[in-house]
């Protein structure tokens, strides 16, 4: 891994966006377990659920990825992981709101609900 892809790894995990923050602390105050910015082997998704027998990587994409270019690196990334055998859940969001977050949060928790966590 090249020093500049080092760098930029390492600047992501040292700041995640607010809407990040705002659903780890969401999830961490109604008791929902879960690792955040966790490298598997081809990418880094924002929240990691470790479910038997496949883990749930949830992706919270802002405006970056909705980029056509992006779009289509991140699709493609997914893809692979769902190969890999990972469940993925991608939430959109433009500009953080409380209102955004809530739904995003209940996305995450019906997810989770569903695959009996």
């Amino acid at each position: 891994m090249s020093s500049q892809r080092s760098d930029w790894r390492e600047r992501l995990h040292a700041n995640p966006s607010r809407m990040e923050q705002e659903l780890a602390i969401k999830l961490q105050d109604n008791g929902i377990r879960y690792q955040t910015q966790v490298e598997i082997p081809i990418a880094t998704c924002d929240f990691y659920f470790p479910l038997e027998p496949r883990p749930l990587l949830v992706f919270v994409d802002g405006q970056v990825h909705f980029r056509r270019a992006q779009a289509a690196k991140d699709e493609e990334l997914r893809s692979l992981l769902r190969k890999r055998g990972y469940r993925i859940l991608e939430l959109y969001y433009n500009g953080y709101s409380d209102r955004k977050r809530d739904q995003l949060y209940e996305e995450i928790r019906a997810n989770l609900s569903k695959l009996a966590y």
